[in-house]
């Protein structure tokens, strides 16, 4: 897939995931998890990322890096709505790492997430976010994201 390897200006790039990655992509998602107090468990994290990046029926992990290191990631998934016609993608999550905000990641990130969509064929593209994270949501508002009329409820097993 042309979008899996998109090298971009400033040495970086988007790449698809893969097993070997599990260990970084963890600790990230550890970090991006204690900004908010979201409980992290390492193994059930890691189980979830063994099954996730190794079947095509959730969606795609992609790792951002920069200069050859890593430097964030992004999950989406996907799944079927008729309110919005057909399948449509969620992006899950999005992290940069804080040493490397500041370089346009998050907006190569997005770039990526809405050529992704379209070459996908994706209806739409959902998003959730922090109440309190004023900058991403003017990132994605940059990127044509809207607010949606309705509330996210949630019911825990």
């Amino acid at each position: 897939m042309a979008l899996a390897r998109k090298k971009e200006k400033m040495n970086h790039e988007i790449l698809k995931a893969n097993t070997s990655d599990i260990p970084e992509l963890c600790q990230m998602m550890k970090d991006f998890y204690a900004i908010d107090l979201y409980p992290f468990d390492e193994k059930i994290t890691t189980d979830n990322f063994v099954r996730f990046i190794n079947s095509d029926n959730y969606g795609e992990c992609f790792k951002i890096v920069f200069e050859e290191q890593i430097a964030g990631y992004i999950i989406l998934t996907k799944y079927f709505s008729f309110e919005f016609g057909g399948e449509i993608l969620f992006l899950d999550e999005l992290f940069v790492k804080p040493e490397y905000q500041g370089k346009s990641l998050g907006k190569k990130a997005l770039e990526f997430v809405k050529d992704y969509s379209v070459e996908n064929n994706y209806k739409v593209v959902l998003l959730e976010i922090e109440n309190h994270n004023d900058k991403a949501k003017k990132l994605y508002e940059h990127y044509g994201f809207q607010n949606h009329k309705r509330s996210l409820m949630i019911l825990k097993n």
